[in-house]
């Protein structure tokens, strides 16, 4: 009985920490997942909220710490590597992330918060006809989302592919004022 106790209080654990981290509230995140983590040290879902979480508060060194440390004990861990991925972007160490969001998508071809991130890397690098297929990926995955759908077309825009922007901002423009359901791009 005490096992599942203890089971049921680090899963509650964790509810709450990310509770917290998706109302913004990162340092009682933080201090729910450090204990957790205390608790469960191999955990690689609670090292990613760490990395995560020191990444939203701009302590970069412990977020690139956080994450080396899920790598480390799930070298197949994808988030992980787009995690790093972000401090190296951060750091305008732009072809570290790269090499990172890469590895991330290669790992684990079914992650599309990775092609966002590469796409979004490529385009910073110059490297817009990548970055278009990052997206178109990351859309082939998940068609309903509207910001990369947005951030598509301008990128086709700045291509000069006109045609191929309108059919992305119509196609956003339908889907959101067509769906009974907030605007997912908006921060309300």
């Amino acid at each position: 009985m005490a096992a599942d106790a203890q089971v049921a209080f680090n899963r509650e654990l964790a509810e709450l920490a990310h509770h917290h981290y998706q109302s913004g509230e990162y340092e009682v995140a933080e201090q729910n997942a450090l204990e957790l983590w205390k608790r469960e040290p191999g955990n690689t879902g609670v090292l990613l909220l760490l990395s995560s979480i020191h990444f939203q508060r701009r302590r970069l060194d412990k977020s690139a710490t956080f994450s080396s440390l899920a790598i480390k004990a799930n070298p197949m861990l994808a988030e992980a590597y787009s995690n790093l991925g972000n401090v190296f972007k951060e750091r305008g160490k732009l072809g570290d992330a790269l090499d990172h969001y890469r590895y991330a998508v290669n790992l684990k071809p079914d992650f599309i918060d990775g092609y966002i991130n590469l796409a979004a890397a490529l385009v910073q690098a110059g490297e817009l006809e990548q970055a278009v297929q990052a997206y178109a990926r990351a859309l082939h995955l998940n068609p309903d989302l509207y910001c990369v759908r947005s951030d598509l077309g301008n990128l086709f825009k700045a291509l000069s592919r006109l045609e191929e922007a309108k059919v992305g901002f119509i196609t956003v423009g339908v889907r959101c004022s067509g769906s009974p359901r907030a605007d997912p791009c908006s921060n309300g």
